[in-house]
């Protein structure tokens, strides 16, 4: 049953509409958001929590991206992060990374595939 951990996520159509999205589900039975969006035409799904001070990445302002679009931006103090593995690049959390979370893509739908993540009724 290899459908049983996939979880619907979004649509590559609502992803194309918008810069990216956000979930709400529970992780490891923690209530978490999820940051989605596509970066260099690759999918890519994180646990929306800053380590620096354990905040959304987008907190203060509707945005993820700095202002190169390079990188993924905690909007409170202005720590950077690789996109494409979710590593801090600023010196204070360098090397720490954002946690990643799975996706699959099947027919135009994006799904989380975690087994420790469920979504929120």
């Amino acid at each position: 049953m290899a459908n049983d951990n996939k979880k619907p996520a979004c649509t590559r159509l609502e992803l194309q509409e918008t810069n990216f999205l956000i979930r709400h589900v529970n992780y490891k039975k923690q209530p978490v958001s999820v940051i989605i969006f596509v970066f260099e035409a690759s999918t890519y799904a994180y646990i929306n929590n800053c380590m620096h001070m354990h905040r959304p990445l987008n907190c203060q302002q509707d945005a993820i991206f700095d202002e190169t679009g390079k990188y993924l931006r905690c909007s409170m103090h202005g720590f950077v992060f690789d996109p494409k593995t979710g590593e801090c690049q600023s010196p204070v959390c360098f090397g720490q990374c954002l946690q990643a979370l799975r996706l699959e893509e099947i027919d135009d739908t994006l799904f989380f595939a975690e087994k420790h993540l469920t979504l929120n009724d």
